[in-house]
């Protein structure tokens, strides 16, 4: 296992979570395309289907800030985000990058 995960929190609007998982489609879509880690899509095993979990992994936080800034310039990629957006009940965002491991030495 790569040793950062990001994790993307949403708290989804009531009906919205079909729409915000075929968006999410979409972006992984593009993303392989470009040649970056697309995001898994799950939902806590506590709480309702509107607590959303997107995760990725990566192997260094340089590798991260990588494909964050191209994903950046793919075309069609900041719609797409807006769009999810709108799904998302405001002021629930949140995102973690943590390192998954400490090697003792």
């Amino acid at each position: 296992m790569l040793p950062y995960r990001h994790q993307i929190l949403r708290n989804l609007k009531f009906g919205a979570l079909p729409r915000f998982v075929a968006l999410q489609k979409q972006k992984n879509e593009l993303l392989i395309e470009a040649g970056l880690t697309p995001y898994d899509v799950w939902a806590p095993a506590f709480g309702g289907l509107h607590h959303m979990v997107l995760e990725a992994h990566f192997a260094s936080m340089a590798a991260f800030e990588t494909e964050h800034l191209a994903q950046k310039q793919i075309e069609g990629m900041a719609t797409i985000n807006a769009e999810q957006l709108a799904c998302v009940i405001e002021g629930s965002a949140e995102d973690r990058l943590q390192r998954l491991g400490l090697a003792a030495r």
